[in-house]
């Protein structure tokens, strides 16, 4: 995905782009067209992303000072989670990605629209595209599916009997071999994980409200996200863009996780990570 490398994808390979909503295959069901699977959601979000940074500049046009980074970042760490997330969690069969996904695509992408400023809802190519773009995520947020909500409370069910992914911790590094701000972002999810975990073992997983199931889905995120991770960066060096750049992005994704769910976030790991993960954004 280009989240990865934005430039290999470029050079062919990343996915086709093949245009609007009706060209990526929406499904027709009673009473009008069916949600679209979080991985072409996620091809949506990524497009949007794509044009807005053109259109407002990128590092060879020299005017990335009009980038509102913040917004770019998220924007770009939400991808990452979700192709995070649809690699490490069955993929678009996912009920936590089919969950997830469109309404963390849906902020990223919607939190863009100030920097294409005045020219928001005028006719000009870039607009037009992401407001195209950002229409089919709001489609798609919508339309969530009653029986993710079933799934995902099978799959508590599943954690209650230590079968799940979130029976285990998020990661096997000891906080002390990880780096800063890694302690303080994994710590935090670990001690949630541990409640819910010793939540749904109470009471069964069927009477668990939408605000715990989307609470899990959040920390099957998590999980999906430092899936894999090696403290050193053995193996997973960028190319283009440095060692740095995954710790970068692990740092930043969970980050937002761990504000979504409502987790106490200190200044410094709220902060230390976004410049790379601009840089890694507009590469």
């Amino acid at each position: 995905m280009g989240t990865d490398d934005r430039r290999a994808r470029a050079a062919g390979g990343g996915p086709a782009r093949t245009g609007g909503a009706r060209s990526h295959g929406l499904r027709v069901v009673p009473g009008g067209l069916g949600p679209l699977e979080p991985r072409r959601l996620v091809e949506h979000a990524e497009a949007a992303l794509e044009v807005v940074v053109g259109a407002v500049g990128g590092p060879d046009t020299g005017r990335l000072g009009r980038i509102p980074a913040d917004a770019v970042g998220a924007c770009y760490l939400d991808l990452w989670i979700c192709d995070r997330l649809l690699r490490h969690d069955g993929g678009d069969r996912s009920a936590a990605a089919q969950c997830l996904v469109p309404l963390l695509l849906l902020e990223g992408v919607g939190g863009l629209a100030p920097a294409l400023g005045a020219g928001l809802y005028r006719p000009e190519p870039a607009a037009v595209e992401y407001r195209r773009r950002r229409r089919v995520l709001v489609r798609a947020a919508r339309e969530r599916s009653p029986q993710v909500w079933g799934r995902l409370a099978r799959r508590m069910d599943r954690l209650a009997a230590g079968e799940d992914r979130l029976a285990h911790p998020l990661t096997a590094v000891r906080h002390r071999a990880l780096p800063r701000p890694l302690p303080e972002l994994v710590g935090g999810l670990e001690e949630e994980r541990r409640r819910l975990a010793t939540a749904v073992t109470r009471e069964p997983a069927a009477d668990v409200r939408y605000g715990p199931a989307e609470r899990y889905a959040l920390l099957t995120a998590a999980a999906a996200c430092a899936d894999g991770w090696r403290p050193h960066g053995a193996g997973v060096h960028d190319s283009t863009l440095g060692v740095g750049a995954r710790r970068a992005r692990l740092c930043g994704a969970l980050c937002r996780l761990s504000v979504r769910l409502d987790l106490p976030v200190s200044e410094a790991a709220r902060t230390a990570w976004r410049a790379d993960v601009l840089r890694c954004a507009v590469a």
